[in-house]
């Protein structure tokens, strides 16, 4: 085999590795995650489909390059996750950890900075441009047909 088809084979694989880590949810997919799994609560769950659907589009692999924000909830390398090999800042992770298909590590880690802007600010959706932008209100067709 020449190297330019081990290449070829190596890229073709980590792109599927890469699909088969990262996920779009369906609303009500996450939705329902979001409550059962994970214990958001019911008064906030709109609001985060709403933080969610701004921020990602409900696809744990977003990524702005510009800002630095990872994941679903497009959470800030600046100061919550480490960009590099170890875990590290405000919710002891890597950054690259809120980009798979499993979102634990990235509501425990929004569980965190909400807590934190709700001290600062007495409002812990703050923390999020697209609450600001779009999410404050009743958000309520976001899990609508849901449960």
């Amino acid at each position: 085999m020449s190297p330019f088809s081990k290449l070829l084979v190596f890229l073709v694989s980590l792109c599927v590795l890469l699909q088969v880590e990262a996920k779009v949810f369906k609303r009500c997919e996450l939705a329902k995650e979001l409550k059962n799994k994970h214990h958001i609560p019911g008064s906030q769950l709109a609001t985060w489909m709403c933080i969610a659907k701004y921020e990602s589009d409900y696809n744990t692999s977003a990524r702005n390059t510009k800002t630095g924000d990872h994941g679903l909830f497009q959470i800030s390398q600046i100061y919550w996750c480490n960009n590099s090999n170890k875990p590290g800042k405000g919710c002891n992770a890597k950054c690259s950890d809120f980009r798979n298909n499993d979102i634990r590590d990235d509501v425990a880690c929004i569980k965190k900075i909400y807590a934190e802007h709700q001290k600062l600010s007495g409002n812990g959706f703050n923390a999020w441009v697209a609450y600001k932008n779009h999410c404050k209100g009743n958000n309520d067709h976001f899990i609508k047909g849901c449960f």
